[in-house]
């Protein structure tokens, strides 16, 4: 599908915020991004990416093909613990650790993970002797999440672990690390600029209010917010499909902006995040465009939270 991009350069570059409320405190815009360079200049990013797990760099680094980012597949999952071989017969590998077993042929396009087969991005290479895979692999076998740091360019991967205070949240349109509807996308081909739903449970005791986020962890779009909503009264454990539509334009500091990954940049990485804070009122004094600019005020008052992440595939013209 094409894209406005005029439209979209407008939007990653401006963003959307407004004030309401009373203050119980607020939190400043960061500088200026070069998002249009990002978004028309792929080159730049076609150079080594640094990977930690777990907080710990990992040694390898990771590559860029036309943006899209290749692991190597062995040092990632030997990293987490997996038995990984090679059978030099079928060119194929096989990563085996606690509750999963992920199988690759050497070029291909997808990844089996416990008999189940996913598409990638890219088709594996090899590079410098390592067999490079898409990054994609490493949650679908993991279920870990995945950051990005364009100031240090890393990747950093984060293995499972309950630092949600008890907080539980799923979309029902879309499995975790799955495949995002394309009516979610922005308003182009079968998009709709529709915000998908997201239902939470077990919320942290003494939770005053949730926040809502949504956010494309790309390089190229460097964390940039979608979709937030703030001020969700605790009484309230869900947003419906669409709801974006209804929800006032003061309580959405980012208005809904559907899925729009530029075209050849792969799959994006769509995170939504739910956060249980303990005030009722949060106040922005400046817009904020990319999620470090918001993750201060949240963390000020969190009391836990939970992500649900999607991929969503760029157009190939």
């Amino acid at each position: 599908m094409s894209l406005n991009w005029k439209k979209y350069m407008c939007m990653l570059a401006a963003g959307a915020a407004l004030v309401w409320g009373s203050s119980v405190s607020n939190v400043s815009a960061a500088g200026n991004r070069d998002v249009s360079a990002n978004v028309n200049s792929y080159l730049q990013w076609n150079s080594a990416v640094h990977i930690e797990l777990d907080s710990a760099p990992l040694g390898e680094d990771a590559i860029m093909e036309n943006s899209q980012i290749l692991v190597p597949l062995r040092a990632v999952f030997e990293a987490a613990g997996a038995k990984v071989s090679w059978n030099a017969a079928s060119n194929t590998v096989t990563a085996e650790g606690k509750g999963y077993k992920l199988t690759h042929t050497k070029g291909a396009r997808s990844v089996s993970v416990n008999g189940v087969r996913y598409e990638l991005d890219h088709e594996s290479v090899v590079s410098g002797g390592r067999l490079m895979v898409s990054e994609r692999a490493v949650p679908l076998a993991l279920q870990a999440s995945l950051y990005w740091n364009s100031a240090e360019r890393t990747l950093s991967i984060v293995s499972a672990a309950d630092k949600s205070g008890g907080l539980q949240m799923k979309s029902p349109s879309f499995e975790q690390f799955g495949s995002m509807p394309a009516k979610y996308a922005h308003q182009t081909g079968s998009g709709h600029d529709i915000s998908p739903p997201v239902s939470w449970s077990h919320a942290p005791e003494g939770t005053k209010s949730f926040a809502v986020v949504m956010y494309d962890i790309h390089p190229i779009a460097d964390n940039y917010i979608h979709w937030s909503v703030l001020n969700v009264p605790a009484t309230v454990h869900e947003l419906a499909e669409d709801a974006a539509f209804t929800l006032p334009a003061q309580q959405q500091p980012n208005a809904y902006f559907g899925m729009g990954p530029p075209p050849f940049s792969g799959d994006h990485l769509y995170r939504l995040a739910v956060y249980a804070l303990d005030t009722e009122q949060l106040e922005l004094k400046d817009k904020v465009v990319f999620f470090d600019e918001l993750e201060p005020l949240l963390k000020a008052h969190e009391l836990g939270h939970a992500e649900w992440d999607g991929f969503f595939k760029s157009a190939v013209k």
